[in-house]
């Protein structure tokens, strides 16, 4: 059951993957003064875990009722994904200040970053009622909300990673991590389509 535990935690924070988020965070938060930062680090984190419990407890009921296949919806979610990975790698820095009216913590920090395609397929196969009975849902729930604190506390800590780094550095790993995240959406794409049309590999 630990065993079981540990790598359920490991799966649920590589889908979050808070390294991946915190860049975007600090290029989005720029302009922000430090009680705004810290405010919006705390309202995406909660924004999320809402979308990803939500999705644990009625998200393949709601697809189910909508007679839509698992396969489509996570082609659907990776272009999102790459078209977000995209920005991240094309665009100019200015270009990523939020518009006025606009909260970041909605997007696209909590969606999709946070409670993004992997995150929510991750949280639907660890709580599929088919295979795991309500205990166990019950505990990747309480994973989930572990991995949200470990999340909000590298967001808090953001400040400090850009005093470090400084615009330069911050621009440069934000738009590899865009190069990486373009690469999984591309892979989590073809693995649907694999599975939908049963390519061979």
């Amino acid at each position: 059951m630990a065993q079981r535990l540990l790598q359920d935690f490991v799966l649920l924070l590589v889908a979050v993957n808070p390294a991946l988020v915190v860049p975007e965070f600090v290029t989005v938060t720029a302009k922000f003064g430090a009680a705004a930062k810290r405010r919006i680090a705390i309202q995406a984190v909660l924004i999320a875990g809402g979308v990803l419990l939500a999705f644990t407890a009625a998200g393949q009921v709601v697809l189910a009722a909508l007679g839509i296949e698992l396969h489509a919806f996570q082609i659907a979610a990776g272009l999102i994904l790459l078209l977000m990975a995209l920005r991240m790698v094309l665009e100019e820095a200015t270009q990523h200040e939020p518009a006025n009216g606009r909260n970041p913590a909605v997007h696209p920090l909590a969606i999709p970053y946070l409670a993004g395609p992997k995150s929510i397929m991750t949280v639907m196969l660890l709580t599929d009622s088919d295979a795991y009975s309500p205990r166990d849902q019950l505990e990747v729930g309480a994973l989930l909300v572990l991995v949200l604190a470990l999340t909000l506390a590298c967001l808090l800590g953001a400040r400090w990673a850009h005093r470090v780094l400084r615009d330069t550095g911050v621009n440069i790993i934000s738009r590899v991590m865009g190069l990486i995240l373009a690469a999984l959406a591309t892979q989590y794409i073809l693995d649907a389509l694999e599975q939908a049309f049963h390519f061979a590999t």
